[in-house]
């Protein structure tokens, strides 16, 4: 997703959208605009809803009001009011009685000067009461504790259904920042006070009033906001390998392919880069055929759905409210069934996104062979919207119209002459020096990846460790032996008994010896990734088995015994002379 448009917005009334009590016509013309687009708008003031009934007359452009600081929700199309706290204490109202303070009794909040606050004090003592001070410019409001407009604004989106990692937050004085720490991005208008501009993501020119309504109109609506000013809206993608400089990308507005041999650390990278989205709540989906990322269900807030037709796509896209990561499982079925069944996903995911600003990032893995049909793959994949994530290791097999909207190239170890020269004539088209990636990237370690994009050199970096191991290591399995009815029989086609292994030492050197016949029968069958699951019970490890397998049956992989013999090292040590 671009910094806009956001599916909701959540905007203070005083200061912000309104000046001397009053919303402008062009604001009030700003907000009708907004709605008529399908913004979700909510009101979040900290009048009392008494109050705020006198001098807003166009309550009935807003989905929820959030009054009192956030003690009182309103919902104007069903006229529904819900309190979110208590009521002030009557012995509060006496001791402030007693000391002439002046005070407006909400349903929750009690509203005062700030002027009265050393009194307000001593008001709160002597009754012996527990409250909140919030300040918003000369007021001051006393409230049940965890009462604020942030408590406030995630109930009403809550009940809306609206994830708050989507929402821009728009306020200007002290009260508004427990409002920007419940959204996902934030704005003020210059004339906010100073912590409120220091905070928020975006200053909008001008002042109360019309800064805001301009910026709807022109700005949030059309998508044109700048890039946001704070870091934590960055990508983490690790540190250069010769200076350990952090190497960070502009988290929204970019396409992103990564690509690289087998084995380089793909998926291990990509599982990597979604945990960190996942952290700060960005809205991800992972295309996932291979079953590589079910790991990602362990996760807090994760979910793993199982696609195996149309209909999936839709539980698919209402997890996507709530989760991050969602990861579709498209693993149990078979190859020429994917195109159609990813084709439909993705334009699904494209409406679903266009209605609520989620999935921010759509992750396709194995995009080769996903996304190598008609231009309905490329129009499903919406790369125009950005937000679009290719893992691959051929690029060159993808439709020119996809690649050409790639802006960032992340690039493993790559030993496929083609696929270099592929990578170099991308790169070069696009200002970017090809044959320096290129050179780096035919040498590089597994685990290391070249990042280019136009603007700035490419730099060879190493990612950070996964919160999830990829991986499970069991080196102690490399020799140990099986029992004998778990040892792997190799058999050749006519099913004959060729040779036996007990040990995964065995196994990988018989492989070795093995006719493309007896490999392509036990291939077929998942025979390999079987035994590993079964016998050493290593689901991860049996998932990139089994795609191995797959690749071979295809004619994709002529090196798939390196291929196996490499993966297995990697998970336990297993191989001649490993020990």
């Amino acid at each position: 997703m671009s910094a806009g448009p956001f599916p909701a917005l959540a905007c203070d009334y005083d200061g912000t959208l309104a000046l001397h009590d009053r919303m402008a016509p062009a604001t009030v013309e700003a907000l009708a605009r907004a709605r008529d687009a399908g913004t979700r708008l909510l009101l979040v003031t900290g009048r009392t809803l008494f109050e705020l009934t006198r001098v807003c007359e166009r309550l009935d452009l807003f989905d929820a009001v959030v009054a009192e600081n956030g003690g009182v929700l309103y919902f104007p199309a069903d006229q529904a009011l819900r309190e979110e706290g208590p009521p002030p204490p009557p012995r509060l109202l006496e001791e402030l009685d007693r000391r002439g303070v002046p005070f407006q009794v909400g349903h929750v909040v009690v509203a005062t000067l700030h002027r009265h606050r050393e009194a307000a004090l001593e008001a709160v003592r002597a009754a012996e009461v527990t409250v909140d001070m919030a300040e918003n410019r000369a007021a001051l409001m006393l409230l049940p504790p965890r009462i604020s407009k942030g408590t406030g604004v995630r109930s009403a989106l809550l009940a809306l259904g609206i994830p708050p990692r989507d929402v821009l937050a728009i306020g200007d004085a002290e009260n508004d920042l427990p409002l920007f720490e419940a959204c996902g991005w934030s704005a003020c208008p210059e004339d906010a006070v100073t912590e409120v501009r220091r905070r928020a993501d975006w200053v909008l020119p001008g002042a109360a009033g019309e800064a805001v309504g301009r910026a709807i109109t022109d700005r949030i609506l059309t998508g044109k906001l700048p890039p946001p000013r704070h870091g934590e809206h960055f990508i983490h993608l690790g540190w250069v390998t010769t200076t350990a400089d952090p190497v960070e990308l502009g988290g929204h507005g970019i396409n992103v392919l990564v690509g690289g041999d087998s084995l380089c650390g793909k998926s291990s990278f990509v599982g990597g880069l979604v945990e960190r989205l996942a952290a700060t709540h960005e809205g991800v989906c992972v295309i996932d055929p291979e079953g590589d990322y079910r790991v990602l269900g362990e996760l807090p807030g994760a979910q793993v759905v199982t696609v195996t037709r149309e209909e999936d796509w839709n539980e698919i896209a209402a997890a996507l409210a709530w989760h991050t990561p969602v990861v579709a499982d498209l693993s149990g079925l078979a190859h020429p069934a994917l195109g159609a069944l990813v084709t439909g996903g993705l334009a699904r995911l494209s409406r679903t996104r266009a209605r609520c600003g989620r999935p921010h990032w759509i992750f396709v893995d194995e995009a080769h062979y996903l996304l190598q049909g008609p231009s309905a793959a490329v129009r499903g994949g919406d790369p125009d919207a950005k937000g679009v994530c290719l893992v691959t290791y051929r690029p060159s097999v993808l439709p020119a119209a996809l690649v050409a909207a790639m802006d960032v190239f992340v690039v493993g170890r790559v030993s496929d002459e083609a696929e270099l020269a592929f990578l170099e004539h991308s790169l070069d088209a696009r200002g970017i020096p090809g044959a320096v990636v290129r050179r780096a990237a035919g040498g590089l370690p597994t685990g290391a990846f070249v990042l280019a994009r136009a603007g700035t050199p490419p730099v060879t970096f190493i990612p950070p460790p996964r919160a999830i191991r990829h991986i499970r290591h069991r080196t102690k399995y490399s020799g140990q032996r099986v029992a004998p009815h778990q040892a792997f029989f190799f058999r050749s086609p006519d099913t004959s008994v060729v040779a036996t292994a007990a040990t995964l030492e065995e196994f990988v050197a018989h492989l070795e010896a093995m006719r493309p016949a007896t490999l392509t029968h036990h291939a077929g069958r998942g025979d390999f990734s079987r035994w590993i699951r079964d016998v050493f019970q290593d689901d991860l490890l049996a998932a990139r088995l089994a795609k191995l397998e797959r690749r071979w049956c295809r004619g994709e992989l002529p090196q798939f015994r390196r291929e196996v013999a490499g993966l297995l090292q990697a998970a336990f040590g297993a191989g001649p002379g490993a020990r």
